[in-house]
């Protein structure tokens, strides 16, 4: 007896046949549910923070996704680490992107989450699970993308932690109730910083920073945090916040910190263009004077 494929369809269409009403009403009861690709991102954990609670409360709330999560799940693998780093690092720069066009303003409702979110989750997903495999790819290292020789200097620009200050605009901040609602929300995140633990500084300054998109200690210590967490281009995304509201009490150090982190990255010629507006006009230009030097003296080697 023949199995082949147009056997399989015909068996398929016998068994739906009937049912077509019931499927097109299950498909439009569900019609604004999260992505298949986003809800299994957030069982994995992988989604910045503004979306990962958003998508977890629709999970505790339908039935119906956390059974298509889970009958996936038996067959196919979890998110390895590297993976889900890729995917985080994709939907927070797409998430910023959108920040920037739209003000600070996220939308969580699932119907309206943008296509170029809803995009990225799908493509790192169909990269990393390939519908035609039945395994990850563990066997082989990831692809590591790695910069052309003239891109990376001899040298990489050294990185201290610089210690917690505040701007006038945090210690005068008042809500509607006349209280500093900005201090007592940001002590938990600066309070993990100072202890060195940047993972957890970054995942709570990441929830403040539509809370507060003007609050430049938000920004500029989730930079520091990312790039302590080897994550560079993420803390470019920070620092570029950080520089649309900064004022002078952190405008030198965003600028040194963003150089830091485009150097880090690759990006020598923007790291170069910060370092010498320090250079030229900051009240303390020795630093950066000499990193300039060094880099200068670095890709001039290269050459």
């Amino acid at each position: 007896m023949s199995t082949g494929p147009d056997d399989i369809d015909r068996e398929e269409r016998e068994a739906l046949a009937g049912l077509e009403e019931q499927l097109d009403a299950v498909r439009e009861r569900h019609r604004d549910d999260p992505p298949l690709a986003l809800l299994r991102a957030a069982r994995a954990d992988a989604l910045p923070s503004e979306l990962q609670e958003a998508v977890d409360q629709h999970l505790a709330n339908s039935e119906w996704s956390r059974a298509l999560v889970d009958g996936l799940e038996q067959d196919e693998p979890v998110l390895d680490p590297h993976a889900a780093r890729r995917l985080y690092a994709t939907i927070d720069g797409k998430l910023a992107q959108q920040r920037d066009r739209e003000g600070f303003k996220i939308w969580l409702r699932y119907g309206l989450i943008t296509p170029a979110i809803a995009v990225a989750v799908l493509a790192i997903w169909f990269v990393v699970y390939r519908p035609d495999r039945a395994i990850a790819p563990t066997s082989s290292p990831p692809v590591v993308a790695v910069a052309p020789p003239e891109a990376r200097p001899l040298f990489t620009l050294a990185l201290d932690k610089p210690d917690v200050k505040l701007s006038a605009a945090a210690l005068t901040w008042r809500g509607a109730a006349g209280e500093n609602a900005l201090l007592a929300d940001l002590k938990p995140a600066l309070d993990a910083y100072r202890q060195n633990d940047y993972a957890t500084s970054d995942r709570l300054l990441m929830a403040l920073s539509t809370k507060y998109p003007n609050a430049v200690e938000v920004h500029f210590y989730q930079g520091v945090s990312r790039l302590f967490l080897s994550e560079a281009r993420l803390a470019i995304n920070a620092f570029d916040a950080a520089e649309k509201v900064a004022d002078t009490t952190f405008l030198a150090d965003i600028l040194w910190y963003r150089a830091i982190a485009e150097q880090h990255a690759g990006n020598n010629a923007d790291a170069r263009t910060r370092l010498e507006a320090l250079c030229r006009g900051s009240s303390s230009p020795e630093r950066a004077c000499a990193a300039l030097e060094q880099l200068d003296a670095a890709l001039s080697g290269q050459r």
